[in-house]
This record gives C-alpha cells, structure tokens and sequence, in this order.
C-alpha cells in the first residue's frame, strides 16, 4: 500500500513539474521568418492563467497570463463558447497554432477555475520595443504600458492609429472596444498627448498594436512641461512605400546636429548606414536603393530605419517588393 501511495504522490509531483506554462509556449530565440513561432506550435496542450483581456473582437475571446506576469508570459485565446471575465483563473486545452504569426491557442476547450484574481501588472515599455519583432515578440500576447506618447497617425478604416514616445511609431488598435462607441466619444487627433496607454498585445499584417482593453487603459493627463523634451530631430517617414528599386527618407532636425540614420532588417540586424554626419537645421532625405553594405540587393520584405540625432531616436518601418 505505501509503495502504492508513494508511486501516486510520485505521479502527481512529476505533473505539477512538468505542466505546461505560458511561458513554455510563447518562448523562443528561433526567429523562424520573423515572426518567431512557437516552440510548441502543432501540439496540444494543457495551461493555466489569469484572464489579462476579456471580449476580444466583441466575441468571447481572451487573453491569459501566467500569474507572475511579465515578458513571454501572455498568449491569445481563440475560443467564443465560454467567455471569461477579466481575473479569471481558467484551465485551456488546446492547440498552438500560428495564425499568420500571431501565437494563439485554438480548437479550445475552457473551464473557468476561480475568479477576481489579481491581474498582472502592465509591463512598461517603449514604443520602440513593440517594433522590431526581435524586441516586440516577447510582448506578444501580454499587456504593456507606455508612457507620455504623441499620436503620430489618426485612425483609418480600420479603427488602427500611431503613437511615439520618441523611440520610435508604434500601432494602437480597437481589438476590444470602438473608441466612437464610448461616452464621450474618444476622438484621436494629430499631435494629441497621452500620458499613459495600456493594453494586450497582438499581431496581424506584420505589426504588433496595442489594444486597450476598456477607455480607462487610455490616460489623458499629460506630464508637466518642465519635464517634457523637445526632439532634436523629426523621422517625417519615406515615400514611395511599399518601394522598388529606392525609396526617400524624409526628415528634418531643429538645429545643427550630427545625426545618423541606419536600416535593420526584421531580425534587428544592421543592413546599411545612410546617413551619419552633422546636417544643418531644416528639412532633409536620405535615399536608401535597397542595398547592403556590400552593395548587394537585399531580399524583399520590411525593413525598419531608425533616426538617432543626441540621445533622441525615432524608427519607422518601409516595405521593399520586388
């Protein structure tokens, strides 16, 4: 009987090592086709965490966490049927699939273990980490904050706008909620402050966006003006984009100074250098002819370029077809 019970408490202690987390999921170094896939994309698995976003598309699903939260611990849930609420404990069995890039657990069965758990803590980011995918990929499927942004896009049809805190554009989305459809109604302007912006991560079209859960993710207080830090220099963007064979970056910089402008690839790797010299104030462009250092044609696909001038940096994304 002992032996019995020990191989019993032996079993159950093996399962609880070796049960799977968000964290085994969503982690990776293997960059893929840059979109970095799951390690465990195919199979079916067996996870638990903590509802972060409920509602997602209006249609039940969901985000979890596991509960300690940060980086590589988030993953979307594509299941309508049992619609979580937000700190919901629930156990999902289901496959790991990569949806044009986007981790996801499918073919779901859901059961709703506990409720009015604490929700992990946003992670504070920069915009600039949710642009390059060998920076942004560890957010996917977690909820993020930035902080003191600019909008740099208003929304088009598809309910997406821009947002910059100075290190680079990157994409808010409605994934929960339209922003028309609240009281009042949230109007996004050009040039509006936001002091804090809160929301789940996802990946659609080569881009990650934040979508805020409900308006309270969306802050208005903007930081004190002593505090606020005039860029030396402005990345305008390029045109014509999507590009083939070159493409002009367009800028500007506010007084003399030494400014640098590189292009990367989506892995985060340099491609080439175009501009590093101290340029005067006013308006500027460089012109890239899709080209490495070496001076060989590059493959097709999106590049990022990044403008640094003093300790400002700006990055914006390009597309080269062929």
């Amino acid at each position: 009987m002992n032996k019995v019970i020990f191989f019993i408490s032996l079993m159950l202690v093996s399962s609880m090592v070796f049960a799977t987390t968000v964290y085994d999921i969503q982690y990776t170094e293997n960059a893929g086709d840059g979109t970095y896939p799951s390690p465990l994309a195919d199979q079916e698995v067996t996870v638990t965490g903590i509802v972060t976003g409920a509602n997602y598309n209006n249609d039940n699903k969901f985000f979890i966490s596991d509960p300690e939260g940060g980086a590589w611990h988030g993953v979307y849930v594509y299941d309508y049927l049992v619609g979580p609420a937000l700190g919901d404990e629930v156990q999902v069995t289901g496959t790991v699939t990569e949806y044009y890039g986007l981790t996801e657990l499918s073919y779901c069965t859901v059961d709703i273990l506990s409720s009015g758990n604490t929700v992990p803590a946003p992670i504070a980011v920069t915009t600039l980490n949710l642009v390059v995918p060998s920076q942004a990929e560890q957010y996917e499927g977690c909820v993020v904050q930035v902080d003191n942004v600019v909008v740099t896009e208003v929304q088009d049809d598809y309910g997406q706008w821009f947002i910059d805190d100075g290190s680079g554009e990157c994409q808010v989305d409605d994934g929960f909620f339209y922003l028309d459809e609240v009281t009042p109604a949230i109007i996004i302007e050009e040039d509006m402050e936001w002091a804090r912006i809160i929301g789940c991560v996802d990946y659609s079209y080569d881009e990650y966006a934040i979508n805020p859960r409900t308006a309270d993710d969306l802050m208005t207080e903007v930081s004190s003006q002593e505090n606020t830090v005039i860029a030396p220099a402005i990345l305008i963007g390029n045109y014509p984009n999507p590009f083939n064979p070159e493409t002009t970056i367009n800028y500007s910089v506010k007084t003399a100074t030494n400014v640098n402008i590189t292009v990367y690839n989506m892995k985060g790797q340099e491609v080439t250098n175009l501009v590093s010299e101290t340029v005067s104030a006013g308006s500027h462009t460089a012109v890239w002819n899709g080209t490495d250092y070496s001076g060989q044609k590059v493959t097709s696909g999106m590049y990022f370029y990044k403008l640094t001038a003093e300790n400002h940096t700006s990055t914006k994304k390009m597309v080269l077809l062929k």
